[in-house]
């Protein structure tokens, strides 16, 4: 586990009138449905406000909002790290065992719902608690799953470019979302009828 010094631009895509009220300093709140693919935590795209706003549309309508934030990373499991994905791999191994000693049907992954993934990730992050090791956000690169046509979904056959792959994060400890702000439609700062912020072509 390292502890990133750093922060990111994420993007959080929600209503709008939840949106206005992170804006004006409401605590975000976290998700904790039992396939969130990282485990119980607040999600953002990393440096992507047009997958925010894609999931928005599709998930929320006419009243999709988008909001931008500041994250401070701190103690992050970042799985972009070669490293740590072994270390993801035994507690999945562990959390196998744990579920066979109780007798508990084992979550599964169907399609997207990443009910296993889920578990693993809470699970394995139970585990960091208890040894005084918490993890303040996930971090993952995310590929899509295969197209209704058969296989993942390419920029073109045999190319290693992929349709809407993006680094998603899940901030599991929300004082280390330092600040928030409106997104518009087109991708910049601000709300879409604050005039400020418009081009003179409108």
């Amino acid at each position: 586990m390292y502890n990133y010094d750093r922060t990111v631009v994420g993007f959080h895509g929600t209503r709008g009138e939840t949106a206005a009220r992170l804006v004006d300093g409401t605590a975000v709140g976290k998700s904790e449905n039992d396939d969130d693919w990282l485990g119980h935590g607040i999600y953002f795209w990393e440096y992507a406000p047009q997958q925010a706003w894609r999931w928005a549309r599709q998930r929320h309508g006419k009243e999709a909002a988008v909001v931008g934030a500041l994250i401070r990373l701190g103690r992050c499991f970042d799985l972009l790290d070669p490293e740590n994905v072994p270390v993801l791999q035994a507690a999945h191994a562990d959390f196998v065992l744990a579920m066979r000693a109780t007798g508990a049907p084992l979550p599964e992954n169907v399609k997207k719902n990443k009910r296993l993934d889920c578990a693993v990730f809470n699970y394995f992050c139970g585990k960091m608690v208890q040894d005084g090791q918490d993890f303040e956000s996930i971090r993952a690169a995310f590929v899509p799953g295969s197209s209704s046509a058969g296989g993942l979904e390419r920029a073109w056959k045999g190319s290693g470019i992929f349709k809407n792959a993006h680094i998603q994060l899940c901030v599991r400890r929300a004082p280390n979302i330092v600040a928030i702000w409106s997104m518009k439609r087109d991708g910049r700062y601000g709300r879409d009828e604050d005039p400020g912020f418009e081009t003179e072509s409108g």
